[in-house]
């Protein structure tokens, strides 16, 4: 792998680098996961440290169908719960805490569950980064990569580093050659994975073609549905599949910030086949439950992600700062909201409100604070 030469933009010396390395937490390898010693504290037991989050304890819960049959997953679930993976969309304005709740229920997920842990990588974003001594960078093979620390301050030179440079600031990067290889080889239990896509969609093609069922319209002027001309985040509509198809179906979860990035509500059949492979994702969601795989998406709005995906969503969460719905028609896919008035436009940031169509209940997170503000970005294989 090879680091792109960028010219002479303003960048950070060599001392400054050295600088905002030592702003980060030192990366975590002595953990069970890190080891493979039994014996040693998990991962998830060891953020828990670090952040002061309380052990699980879902008796403080009123409603046993809303948030622990959402955060418990079991194959043989019973009375009020639901067997398999789950879902939920939880959405609030920037700066409501999206970013933190969605750190806070990672560690959660491999604490209760064991779960791999799957957060979609972006080129643009990097909320994951209070989570990154722990974390497992997950990069395509052989293509090129660029890396940027950048201020909050935007006068301020970007750090530029290379992708040995990334091991000061998350445990392990690991590289992976398609989704096949990713879910079987790359990812482990109780694990917290950065994901970044292949730009090329390096058998996503064939993931769709070994598929029995799921055949849709090809795009104009194109004999298949993923090509390498696509969009990259087109990858994670071929992951979702290998992961569904192909295993192996350990509990997993998906955590996709910015949902409406993948699955718009303005996707058409355009010459990417955008619709199609919301289609996609939309007819394996049942399937993705089955097999243990869940799917926890964030957005700004519901109206942003395509009602194929609001169909099939059985939990909302909504953020503090914007009135959760109190009727039905507002969510789609709800025949039902369980609220009569509005809550949550007056709840401080910390504090949500989970639903489905039956119950709802407030509850808080922990704070899970980044070590500095610096912003990672990382941008694969640029064209």
């Amino acid at each position: 792998m090879s680091t792109i030469n960028w010219g002479d933009e303003d960048v950070a010396d060599d001392e400054t680098t050295a600088e905002v390395l030592e702003q980060f937490r030192e990366p975590v390898r002595s953990t069970k996961q890190a080891t493979g010693n039994a014996s040693r504290w998990t991962d998830a037991r060891h953020m828990r440290e670090v952040f002061g989050i309380p052990a699980w304890d879902a008796s403080r819960f009123d409603y046993e169908d809303v948030i622990p049959n959402c955060w418990e997953h079991s194959w043989d679930a019973g009375g009020e719960r639901i067997a398999g993976g789950t879902d939920f969309l939880a959405r609030g304005k920037p700066g409501k805490g999206k970013s933190t709740f969605a750190n806070y229920v990672s560690v959660r997920q491999m604490e209760i569950n064991a779960e791999k842990v799957v957060w979609r990588g972006s080129s643009s974003r990097s909320e994951w980064l209070p989570l990154a001594p722990w974390a497992v960078l997950c990069l395509p093979e052989n293509v090129p990569v660029r890396i940027r620390l950048e201020s909050k301050i935007p006068t301020e030179p970007a750090v530029e580093l290379d992708v040995d440079d990334l091991e000061e600031i998350v445990r392990e990067v690991r590289r992976y050659s398609d989704p096949v290889d990713l879910n079987r080889n790359v990812l482990d239990q109780g694990t917290f994975h950065v994901v970044y896509p292949d730009p090329l969609l390096r058998g996503c093609q064939e993931i769709y073609e070994r598929d029995p069922e799921k055949r849709y319209d090809m795009p104009p002027n194109r004999d298949t549905l993923f090509h390498e001309s696509d969009p990259a985040n087109h990858w994670w509509f071929a992951w979702a599949l290998a992961r569904v198809n192909h295993g192996p179906h350990h509990w997993t979860t998906w955590i996709c910030d910015e949902i409406g990035d993948i699955a718009p509500q303005s996707a058409s059949k355009d010459h990417f086949g955008t619709l199609q492979k919301v289609q996609l994702l939309k007819d394996m969601w049942v399937d993705a439950r089955k097999f243990g795989l869940s799917i926890f998406l964030f957005g700004h709005s519901e109206v942003d992600i395509h009602q194929k995906i609001r169909h099939k969503i059985r939990w909302r969460i909504q953020m503090p700062g914007t009135a959760n719905p109190t009727t039905a028609s507002n969510v789609v896919g709800f025949e039902s909201v369980p609220m009569d008035h509005k809550v949550t436009d007056e709840y401080p940031i910390g504090k949500a409100l989970c639903y489905n169509e039956t119950h709802f209940e407030p509850f808080r997170w922990a704070d899970v604070p980044a070590a500095t503000s610096y912003k990672l970005k990382i941008e694969v294989g640029q064209r």
